[in-house]
């Protein structure tokens, strides 16, 4: 079994530790916060501060800390310090652990920013060939669930850390999840289509509510009755192709009526004229 460590004990670290302690695994958790780790160690599990981090015989660090966003846009503060202490933490061992961040990241991150923080902090140009970067799907009320029970793993990797991915596909392979494997980029990018778009299909069922409400309809049914119906619904592939804008008989002019049919009954379908200025803007109807 490995020893582990996971660095930003907040919901994600939490649900990553105690997953991997089910499977027997050594995991000392890492928080800056007292509270939080003293809450940990009550609870019975290890847990220390960054400054106490000795990673000789550690084999994977996962990097779980926030990265909010502010009116500058991401806050990767946190994430930075936790690269800082790490890379401290490697100055001090010969071995080298596989370093698998899970923050929430803007493409580019990892290759860019990240891994030139940990090679300068622990003075060794070849930490990029131990980094991987591993998102997580974790819904916050679910997040230990979620995690015993992946739907799939994502790994992203640099051309230098072949060998690192495959360990941390090791270390997953008791979950019984598919495994895909993909560049730093491709890997951050997915993350945020994933989220992206969870909060677009909230964003459409929302406005059409209201719609439905401002026009004295109960949506239930009609929403009930959608998702057997729309192929965007019951077809996971569909719209995900390279197949152009949406055009046909039917979407373009259902588009512009519904947009008319709102505006003229005093509402404001925001969201769905956003949707016809997107597909006009790249030359659709």
């Amino acid at each position: 079994m490995a020893k582990i460590c996971v660095v930003g004990a907040g919901v994600v670290g939490q649900a990553t530790g105690k997953g991997f302690l089910k499977l027997g695994h050594d995991v000392t958790f890492v928080d800056v916060d007292a509270d939080t780790v003293e809450r940990i160690r009550n609870n019975g599990f290890s847990a220390i501060f960054p400054e106490e981090m000795a990673l000789g015989d550690v084999e994977a660090v996962f990097i779980s800390v926030s990265t909010p966003t502010g009116e500058d846009g991401i806050n990767l503060s946190s994430l930075d310090q936790a690269c800082r202490d790490i890379g401290s933490a490697l100055t001090v061992c010969q071995s080298r652990p596989v370093i698998v961040f899970r923050s929430t990241i803007l493409p580019g991150t990892t290759r860019k920013r990240l891994i030139p923080l940990l090679e300068k902090a622990a003075g060794d140009g070849r930490v990029g060939e131990h980094v991987c970067y591993n998102p997580e799907y974790l819904r916050e009320r679910h997040a230990q669930g979620d995690f015993d029970r992946p739907r799939i793993i994502t790994i992203g990797q640099g051309d230098r850390s072949e060998d690192a991915a495959h360990k941390l596909t090791g270390l997953y392979r008791p979950f019984n999840a598919a495994v895909y494997r993909c560049s730093y980029e491709e890997a951050e990018f997915q993350k945020y289509v994933n989220n992206l778009f969870n909060a677009t299909k909230i964003s459409f069922f929302n406005e059409m509510r209201e719609m439905a409400k401002s026009l004295g309809i109960d949506p239930t049914r009609a929403f009930q009755l959608t998702v057997r119906s729309a192929q965007g619904m019951w077809d996971p592939l569909y719209g995900t192709h390279d197949k152009g804008l949406y055009g046909g008989a039917c979407l373009p002019k259902d588009t512009n009526a519904w947009i008319k049919y709102m505006e003229e009954s005093g509402l404001n379908p925001i969201f769905m004229q956003a949707v016809r200025e997107i597909n006009r803007s790249m030359g659709g109807a």
